[in-house]
């Protein structure tokens, strides 16, 4: 009995079992999918950090070591280091149109040109830059290469460490300078400012400050000295000096410069860097319009001073064509710095349409801050007017911009 009782209960056991599994796998087959999480940190790296890394690389490939890819482009164009010669730059004040200029050369001829950037390992400005800061370069050291007092009641003699310090105590991003616009240094680009780029700046201001009205003698392959006409560290085939015309500089400055109007105030960021690369003037002590006017002098009449030891020409912004400025800058020339850039220009420029945009005027579209706003005329630059702290009539002002209008070749009576 016992026997037969087993034998029943295995089969019922059995039974069971089978009907069981063919109900979880009934219930498996209309159960909906398992959900998976993924962690949103993994899909923050996909989207976001994936393409930044992939274009890392393919600059660090392309620009700093195109030797990798050669077998993949034979025509690669060689790494551009520091010391490296380009073959362009061009300095001018703020506000005379520089950022039009960089990108008319590099939209109209093909160019590699920078705004304020002559850094080559991470960007794209192999043919060379267009820049107002990289003028510092013709700007005599106050306290060393001109002697220097201060415009105030104390007229101490000026040190040359303490206006770099001033330069480079803060970081002003509304004056277009930064360290790495020079050099890809040994600071972290996710920091903006700290001791490290702090230090950065003052080593490179120094060096760059006043650089092109000294030469040096470098030691090249054939292993003897050569006399170059500049002590910067990175060399320029040819330096131009863009120009416009000062009351339409001092116009947009004005526009960009003064808080509220033309009776405002100046922006510290502007005060800070005139006062510093001008410290003959107090320009804290000066209207809106005197700050601007005193700084488009200064500036303009360092370069023209430097004509005859590191400016090679000057062009008006108003009447040049990107043609004729790449034919100044020897873009043109057989021994200009990279052939491919000199075919691609001749290509351009000689070509039968002459209405094409690279033999026309430039036009107007980069950083107009002035649309309108700020109409000046000789009489706004007197004394007692508009703001200004000087004795009524004082034409000073008047007279040094006049003279500069003539000096850069413009009609100082319109």
């Amino acid at each position: 009995i016992s026997c037969a009782g087993s034998s029943e209960s295995t089969v019922a056991v059995s039974t069971s079992s089978r009907s069981d599994s063919k109900e979880r796998k009934k219930t498996a087959a209309t159960a909906p999918p398992a959900v998976t999480h993924k962690n949103p940190l993994f899909v923050i790296t996909a989207v976001i950090l994936m393409p930044y890394a992939l274009y890392n690389a393919y600059l660090y490939l392309f620009l700093q070591h195109p030797e990798l890819i050669s077998f993949l482009y034979p025509t690669i164009r060689p790494a551009v280091k520091v010391h490296d010669s380009r073959q362009l730059l061009i300095v001018g004040t703020i506000s005379s149109g520089t950022s039009q200029v960089a990108q008319d050369l590099k939209n109209n001829l093909g160019l590699e040109i920078g705004h304020e950037n002559a850094e080559t390992s991470w960007s794209f400005v192999r043919d060379g830059t267009v820049s107002w800061f990289h003028g510092i370069r013709y700007i005599p050291r106050p306290g060393m290469d001109v002697n220097v007092k201060t415009n105030n009641s104390g007229g101490e003699n000026i040190s040359f460490l303490s206006q770099v310090k001033d330069l480079c105590r803060e970081l002003q991003p509304q004056m277009g300078f930064h360290p790495f616009m020079f050099r890809d240094g040994k600071c972290s680009l996710r920091q903006s400012w700290g001791d490290c780029w702090r230090g950065e700046c003052e080593d490179i201001v120094q060096e760059e400050w006043g650089c092109g009205l000294r030469s040096r003698n470098d030691k090249r392959d054939d292993n003897k000295l050569h006399q170059r006409r500049d002590d910067c560290e990175t060399p320029f085939n040819k330096v131009l000096h863009q120009v416009r015309h000062p009351l339409r500089t001092i116009e947009s400055l004005v526009a960009k410069f003064c808080i509220g109007g033309v009776e405002g105030k100046v922006q510290p960021s502007f005060l800070i860097f005139a006062n510093a690369l001008f410290p003959q003037h107090n320009f804290s002590e000066m209207s809106c319009i005197e700050a601007a006017g005193y700084y488009v002098d200064e500036y303009n009449s360092a370069i023209v001073g430097a004509r005859e030891v590191g400016i090679d020409d000057q062009f008006q912004v108003e009447e040049a064509t990107p043609c004729q400025i790449a034919k100044a800058a020897g873009f043109m020339d057989s021994d200009s710095v990279y052939s491919p850039s000199r075919d691609r220009v001749l290509k351009v420029c000689n070509s039968e349409s002459s209405n094409s945009a690279a033999n026309q005027l430039m036009k107007s579209t980069e950083n107009r801050y002035n649309k309108g706003l700020v109409s000046l005329h000789w009489e706004d630059l007197l004394g007692g007017k508009n703001g200004s702290r000087k004795k009524a009539g004082d034409d000073d002002l008047q007279k040094r911009i006049k003279r500069l209008t003539r000096n850069l070749g413009y009609d100082a009576t319109l």
